[in-house]
């Protein structure tokens, strides 16, 4: 008897860089390269460095994979762009919200201004009247204690 032969086939180097490619990709996703620095962005460059291939390697060889690449780069920026626009709006709103109150409080302002501008007329007024000669000041009223 004889026993059957094995029919599968070593991965080709191409098949074994392709995988390189996509273990740097998910490695560098992830957080947690070998070789380039932790926290580096997702480019072909950084892939490349971190799978030991160079980015022509992968522009010419497996472009299914440089897509890849930049369609996870591509995410990462909006993601950051809409992070930075939503700040923006609660930023205008907050604004918005403090010049509403300024006006306000400046409305008041004027409106205090105006009522001490008359204070000021009424005491005036009253300080004539009493140094007036003429004019005879009653004693005030004690309050009664029982």
């Amino acid at each position: 008897m004889s026993q059957p032969e094995d029919t599968s086939q070593p991965p080709t180097r191409g098949e074994l860089t392709a995988k390189a490619i996509r273990q740097a990709i998910v490695r560098i996703e992830k957080g947690r390269p070998k070789v380039v620095k932790p926290g580096r962005k997702l480019s072909i460059q950084a892939v490349a460095e971190e799978a030991g291939v160079s980015r022509a390697t992968i522009h010419n060889n497996h472009p299914n994979l440089a897509e890849r690449i930049r369609e996870a780069g591509n995410k990462a920026v909006r993601a950051q762009r809409d992070e930075k626009n939503i700040e923006i709006k609660e930023l205008r709103a907050k604004y918005t919200a403090l010049r509403q109150d300024y006006i306000h409080t400046r409305e008041l302002n004027q409106d205090m201004a105006s009522e001490m501008a008359s204070l000021v007329a009424e005491n005036q007024r009253l300080r004539v009247i009493v140094e007036n000669e003429k004019v005879v000041g009653f004693p005030s009223k004690k309050p009664r204690t029982s």
